[in-house]
């Protein structure tokens, strides 16, 4: 990949391979990369229209589907930037969702919206709010492939309206960070940034024109977007899912995964999990899933216990352990920071997680040790990526030491949308911070936990992760979804969704946690299942959680 804008990258993929497929299985659509360079500047010229110029940012509300591609290649096609803004999952609370947007909208001061037509409700009640919007219509699916090519299309079978060139510096994306612990954020992405971060995908990950690139995770968040974008451009074969219909329907989306061969698919690890929960044995006698090359796990911390189990349990179907991918990576890097080696089988490390919490310090125990806490790799720096390890006092961290990851590279943004203030504690000596904990071991990283995440309980330290994973496996804990969240100096609290509501489930998870952890201090609400806020990319929403504990209580 020689471009250095998306404009030039979409135009060089479909003169290489005009027609390789995109298909959307839920929607039963299929569109070449030829018609989505023909009709994404056939709407550039729409929006061009419409009074969108270079320097504008747009926004883009649509449900999975081709309309998506067209919105966000016909945005930058124009010079402006677009940002991809999360779809409500249900539509039960139009005016929640439409002040979610709101906030979006008026964070990055968009004054054009594109909205497909699910969304023409929620559409109707923003611009309702917000007067001085324009809200343009997204086509829909069908009108991607049933119209013919123009007669006056040029070689390559598109019109070619007059558009403003496109640069490289020009912003293309601004990519909203999922806010976990904190209001999110909007990242910065050039067109040179994006194309060098889907570049490094593309070396580092071996993406071949022969791949078959099956995705369900949401295209508002980086994973979705820019894992699309990447193999999309590097000529694959791309499936696109939406979000709702993996979750409601795993098992199908694996038996899909089998039949048509994919090579490759992406998710946060509770994806893999949702996976295992609801595909038996006789499932996976009948699968041959033996053509997986990369199954990109990330998004939030990889599970120890997930990826052993996984390749354990599809092992019968041909999936090979080197399949299993757990990565690291961040909006911030416009995707990819750390990928294993291609063809290597995840390494997993035990370390002794008093010493690690309370010291920093890096000691490999037995599996068996009580204080043991599984972390797995993640790899190395993907191509064109640098990283370095620091102290809390600024110096490199040797090997063996828990310290903060940094980073910097040409797919690293330069700054938060209008936020000066964020974007001056995002760096440091022009290194990114990340927030993120993590240690060397033979050249490999391992994260253990975020900063943010790290809580003191009577004068100890935890990462809420260690916690939660504790609590998970406890009965009565509902599809093991729980949240750790510090509520008072002296507490740890923990949040879980359960169908019992009863004081003996309480009592069995304070339990687990005292004989697993050592900690006594700790207070638990239980709530109904569905009530523990997420992330739209499956992160647990910490802050509103320990807002939902203190209601509780």
């Amino acid at each position: 990949m020689t471009a250095t804008t998306l404009v030039g990258a979409l135009h060089d993929c479909a003169n290489r391979w005009p027609d390789r497929p995109l298909v959307f299985p839920e929607l039963g659509e299929k569109v070449t990369v030829r018609r989505l360079l023909e009709h994404a500047t056939d709407f550039a010229a729409r929006v061009a229209e419409a009074g969108v110029r270079r320097g504008h940012v747009v926004g883009l509300l649509s449900a999975t589907g081709p309309q998506v591609l067209v919105g966000l290649f016909g945005v930058t096609f124009t010079g402006a930037a677009v940002s991809l803004l999360p779809t409500p999952p249900m539509m039960r609370d139009l005016d929640s969702a439409a002040r979610h947007v709101i906030s979006f909208l008026d964070a990055a001061e968009i004054r054009y919206l594109l909205v497909d037509d699910s969304q023409k409700d929620l559409g109707d009640l923003v611009r309702a709010a917000r007067p001085g919007l324009t809200v343009l219509r997204l086509p829909d699916g069908v009108a991607l492939f049933s119209r013919p090519p123009s007669p006056e299309a040029d070689a390559t079978g598109v019109d070619q309206p007059a558009l403003p060139e496109v640069l490289p510096d020009d912003i293309a994306v601004i990519q909203y960070t999922s806010g976990s612990t904190s209001d999110p954020k909007g990242v910065v992405l050039r067109h040179r940034t994006v194309l060098a971060g889907l570049r490094s995908i593309g070396v580092s990950a071996e993406v071949s024109p022969d791949d078959v690139f099956i995705q369900w995770v949401p295209h508002f968040h980086d994973m979705g977007l820019f894992g699309w974008l990447a193999y999309l451009l590097h000529g694959a074969t791309t499936h696109t899912f939406s979000p709702g219909g993996f979750i409601r329907r795993p098992a199908g989306f694996l038996r899909y995964f089998a039949e048509h061969r994919g090579t490759v698919t992406c998710g946060p690890d509770f994806g893999y999990d949702l996976i295992l929960a609801t595909v038996d044995d006789q499932t996976v006698r009948e699968l041959d899933l033996s053509s997986w090359r990369f199954a990109f796990n990330g998004s939030e911390p990889v599970s120890a216990a997930t990826v052993e189990a996984f390749c354990r349990r599809l092992a019968p179907a041909g999936f090979r352990a080197s399949a299993m991918f757990p990565v690291y990576g961040m909006a911030e890097a416009t995707l990819a920071v750390t990928f294993p080696a291609p063809d290597e089988a995840p390494h997993v490390l035990h370390v002794d997680r008093r010493l690690l919490v309370d010291a920093g310090e890096v000691r490999l125990v037995d599996a068996t040790d009580p204080e043991a806490k599984p972390v797995v790799a993640v790899g190395r720096p993907v191509d064109g990526m640098q990283l370095r390890l620091v102290t809390s006092a600024g110096d490199p961290a040797p090997d063996g030491e828990l310290a903060e990851v940094r980073i910097r590279g040409e797919a690293v943004t330069e700054a938060y949308y209008r936020a000066p203030k964020a974007t001056r504690s995002l760096f440091e000596g022009g290194w990114l911070r990340t927030g993120d904990l993590a240690f060397r071991h033979e050249d490999r990283l391992y994260v253990a936990g975020r900063l943010k995440d790290m809580v003191i309980v009577g004068g100890r330290n935890f990462f809420a992760q260690d916690v939660e994973a504790v609590v998970r496996d406890v009965p009565g804990v509902f599809r093991r979804r729980c949240v750790a969240v510090p509520e008072e100096a002296e507490y740890l609290t923990v949040v879980a969704e359960t169908k019992e509501h009863h004081e003996q489930l309480a009592e069995r998870i304070r339990a687990r946690i005292a004989t697993e952890l050592g900690l006594s201090a700790i207070r638990v609400h239980l709530v109904r299942p569905g009530q523990l806020p997420r992330t739209t990319s499956g992160k647990w929403q910490r802050g509103k959680a320990a807002r939902m504990a203190v209601t509780a209580g």
